[in-house]
Parts: C-alpha cells; sequence; structure tokens
C-alpha cells in the first residue's frame, strides 16, 4: 500500500465526523464551535486516548490529565505529558476538523445556530464494534469533561493562548 493510500484512510473525514459527533454527544448540549475543533487534537493523540479510556461521567481535565505518571525508573512526571504537541496538531487538523463538520452539517446531524453547533442525532459508543468503539467512548467522555469547563480554562490548561 502506498503512502498516500495510507495517509487517506488515517485521515478519514468521515471517520472524523464520527467521532465529533461522538463528542457533541457527551457533551450533551449546545456547543460552541470553537471547542469542537478542540476535540480532535486530542483523541488522535495515542496517550491521550489512553486516558480518556479511564474516563467516568465524574471526570475533569485536571483528574484525567494533571495527576503525576510513573515512568518506568520511578520518576515522576506532570500528566499533562499525555497531551503534549496539542497545538502543533490543532494546527495540522484544522482542515479535517471543517471536513468533518461539513459531513455532519450535509447529513442533517447537527445544526449551526450563532457560532454553537448543536447536535440533532446523538450517538452511543456501545452500538459500535469494539474497533470504533473505543474510539467513540473516548470521544464520547471527551465530550462529558469539556462540558463541565470554559474555553478560558481549556485554553489555559492545555497552554494555548485564545486568538
Amino acid at each position: 500500500m502506498s503512502i498516500e493510500s495510507i495517509q487517506a484512510l488515517s485521515m478519514n473525514s468521515h471517520f472524523y465526523s464520527v467521532l465529533l459527533q461522538g463528542f457533541l454527544s457527551g457533551y450533551n448540549k449546545p456547543c460552541e464551535m470553537r471547542l469542537v475543533f478542540m476535540a480532535l487534537p486530542i483523541l488522535l493523540h495515542s496517550e491521550s486516548r489512553k486516558k480518556l479510556a479511564s474516563a467516568k461521567s465524574t471526570s475533569k481535565m485536571e483528574t484525567l490529565f494533571n495527576k503525576p505518571e510513573k515512568l518506568n525508573n520511578d520518576t515522576k512526571v506532570s500528566g499533562k505529558v499525555k497531551l503534549a504537541g496539542y497545538l502543533s496538531r490543532f494546527n495540522e487538523l484544522k482542515p479535517f476538523s471543517k471536513k468533518a463538520l461539513v459531513i455532519l452539517y450535509s447529513k442533517k446531524k447537527i445544526v449551526i445556530n450563532e457560532k454553537k453547533i448543536i447536535l440533532i442525532e446523538p450517538i452511543k459508543y456501545l452500538d459500535f464494534d469494539s474497533s470504533a468503539r473505543e474510539w467513540i467512548k473516548a470521544a464520547h467522555y471527551l465530550g462529558v469533561v469539556f462540558a463541565k469547563t470554559n474555553e478560558d480554562h481549556l485554553n489555559y490548561f492545555l497552554g494555548v493562548d485564545r486568538e
């Protein structure tokens, strides 16, 4: 398989639209458009996705990503290392997030109203087979966690300046 074919499969906007639909299902209320763009850079990073696998409905950004982690040599590092490289992934994935939103909109799964996205058709991660279920579960719980905070706190936590 060529590099172009692998890239086309791994950067599939239709799959990303399902992830964003899972995120919005967990968010469970009208969502600022900017917050939706923050989801894919976290979900597509395997380290942060692993942390989201252990999330619960009571989880917050701090409980998931602030707890110190032990390395093999008993050295402790901040849990935020699970979010390392967020800003570069955000910039790289912005066009894919846009395409995913266009797909959700064209399939009438979302409406956009005054820079807010309203989910029309929620999904449940339990309805998917095991290979996709873990991805959508992570997306769902990221939405749950994001719903408990605001954009300023997320920007501060992720170490980014608001544009």
